[in-house]
């Protein structure tokens, strides 16, 4: 369970610039937003404005250091299909980038501190039961 959230920590950076890519200061919304379009189009592999499951098990595999599960793609790639037409489009992508920020910002000044950064980062990946 914990490998599979940590792989989507990773491939969701696509869509959500992983937090952990981040510059270690404060991060305004619109920079966070470039930075997810720039990982969204580098994993568009031919260009064509969307992200099909063979780009991003492609990216997975890059950043694993191996091919990941069928299930785990197909989780992953679910989640970011919002609109469950077997593609991810960049607007969606945009979308779920936005919503990222915004729950990540808790104070809602457009800005990503440290702090709030590391609070998204430790909620994304669950801890090991004690």
């Amino acid at each position: 369970m914990k490998t599979t959230m940590i792989a989507g920590a990773l491939a969701l950076g696509l869509v959500m610039p992983a937090l952990a890519q981040m510059p270690p200061g404060p991060i305004s919304r619109a920079d966070y937003m470039a930075r997810g379009k720039a990982q969204f189009d580098a994993a568009d592999a031919n260009h064509d404005g969307v992200l099909t499951k063979e780009e991003l098990s492609a990216v997975m595999t890059a950043q694993m250091g191996g091919a990941p599960s069928q299930q785990m793609v197909d989780t992953i790639f679910g989640a970011m299909d919002t609109d469950h037409d077997g593609k991810v489009a960049a607007a969606e992508a945009e979308k779920l980038r936005g919503d990222r920020f915004d729950k990540a910002d808790a104070n809602h000044d457009g800005t990503l501190s440290s702090e709030e950064m590391e609070a998204a980062r430790a909620a994304a990946i669950p801890q090991a039961p004690k």
